[in-house]
């Protein structure tokens, strides 16, 4: 009976675009969450980042992986899409210790940092991993190279939307985070640390969560975007840090413009911590 009092449908600020929202936020301090289409799934894009950096660093705690071990990447497997290691590269292999791949999966949403890591891991324990944490609604399937190939086939944008591969339900995405923040994502406190950090420091997503920031306010988060698609989920921290505010927005099927996107999720975030923040 608590749990559905602190419950409450978020009426989301009139939209921009043409895409499908869906929300989930939980007040940690308080356990109120306001949510809207919090069951439906999205795809996450470079979101699955967050799930994988999650799996990786559990193997550097068990010693069977370690940040300073060197990979090399051949060219062959260098990822499409937004990729600075490939485009630095200049089709030329990349040497760097699996730290600086995970350093620029989260902080640069690396494709090609991004696979070469997953290989490492492989979906399947990225899937057990999330099932050792308790998430439901979360699966990771195929890799950024994968799914461009599915994204380029003939109706290849719409299948995307509507598949059940690599995507997430908002309030999966939101427990996770609130798993992951209270510490009860079974790292050490080092590599806890650690993506706390590189979560915090990513530039990336701009005009999405951090866009709606009041002044003083921080995020730790992972943003991410494919054609029709464009999220971002993480944990806002007020500039006393007594109140946090676990937030997962997710869209699918847009024709709009990427800015017009990115635009609502800034403006739904806005109404979030108008109401849960105060």
């Amino acid at each position: 009976m608590f749990a559905l009092i602190l419950a409450a449908i978020l009426i989301l600020p009139p939209p921009q675009s043409d895409a499908v929202i869906g929300v989930s936020a939980i007040h940690l301090e308080t356990g109120k969450r306001l949510s809207v289409r919090n069951m439906e799934r999205f795809p996450m894009g470079s979101v699955y980042k967050f799930p994988i950096a999650l799996a990786v660093l559990k193997r550097v705690d068990a010693g069977t992986l370690s940040l300073q071990q060197v990979i090399t990447i051949e060219p062959r497997d260098f990822a499409p899409g937004w990729s600075p290691l490939r485009d630095a590269a200049h089709k030329r292999p990349i040497i760097l210790t699996l730290g600086e791949l995970l350093e620029h999966m989260i902080s640069q949403s690396d494709n090609t940092a991004s696979d070469a890591l997953l290989k490492i891991v492989g979906p399947v324990a990225v899937n057990a991993r999330l099932a050792e944490l308790g998430s439901s609604g979360i699966r990771i399937d195929r890799s950024e190279k994968q799914m461009a190939a599915d994204i380029r086939k003939r109706g290849g944008v719409e299948q995307y939307a509507i598949d059940a591969r690599d995507t997430s339900t908002p309030d999966g995405m939101a427990d996770l985070l609130e798993t992951f923040w209270k510490g009860r994502d079974g790292l050490t406190r080092e590599s806890h640390a650690l993506l706390v950090d590189l979560m915090t420091q990513s530039p990336t997503g701009a005009r999405k969560l951090r866009a709606a920031l009041p002044a003083g306010w921080s995020v730790a988060h992972k943003s991410g975007s494919m054609p029709g698609t464009s999220n971002d989920v993480g944990v806002l921290t007020s500039p006393d840090g007594k109140q946090h505010i676990v937030l997962a927005i997710f869209s699918k099927r847009a024709t709009s413009a990427d800015e017009v996107v990115d635009a609502d999720i800034a403006a739904i975030a806005r109404k979030v911590i108008e109401e849960l923040g105060r």
